[in-house]
């Protein structure tokens, strides 16, 4: 099962999916995979850390300052921590893989390609739900929409929901 989670910029997609990653380790199911969260210095957004779901892990992804790496806007982005980000999505046993975001600072990297490439070879095995950029165009974005089980477009309508309900449709099939 794919799952898809589009929306506008700050409407809770990330947020959207911690939870569903939290309700279904409550549950006892295996989750791996890998969140992009905010790291704010005096109210300023300066950069985005992965953060492992299995072990914790967490490394600087982009930074506005501190890391020598090709740019996206203010950001200049680290490769090495793509390919660990890649690394984890390809070598997880888990039941159920997340992944935050396909967008462009991911899309740098050819290792981020591979492992999304390789999600979508194991959909039928595995649940896996990702969160899409909403207005950057790429091939791989449009194939992961194509291929969705599940297209979610998360609104402020929407959003309180979704985690129990995306959860339990995950559960039914796991």
């Amino acid at each position: 099962m794919l799952i898809v989670l589009t929306g506008r910029p700050g409407i809770g997609k990330t947020t959207i999916l911690k939870r569903i990653t939290t309700i279904l380790k409550e549950k006892g199911i295996c989750v791996g995979g890998v969140l992009t969260e905010e790291v704010r210095e005096y109210g300023m957004r300066i950069g985005f850390d992965m953060l492992d779901v299995s072990s914790g892990l967490r490394l600087r992804l982009a930074s506005i300052h501190g890391i020598d790496g090709p740019r996206i806007g203010r950001y200049s982005i680290d490769l090495n921590v793509c390919s660990k980000a890649a690394s984890i999505l390809v070598n997880t046993d888990s039941d159920v893989i997340v992944f935050d975001e396909i967008g462009p600072m991911e899309l740098l990297s050819d290792d981020v390609s591979d492992a999304l490439l390789h999600l979508l070879s194991v959909k039928d095995k595995k649940s896996i739900v990702v969160v899409v950029h909403r207005r950057f165009r790429h091939k791989m974005i449009d194939e992961y929409i194509k291929k969705a089980s599940i297209l979610i477009e998360v609104d402020a309508h929407n959003r309180e929901f979704l985690p129990s309900y995306i959860s339990n449709q995950i559960i039914d099939v796991v």
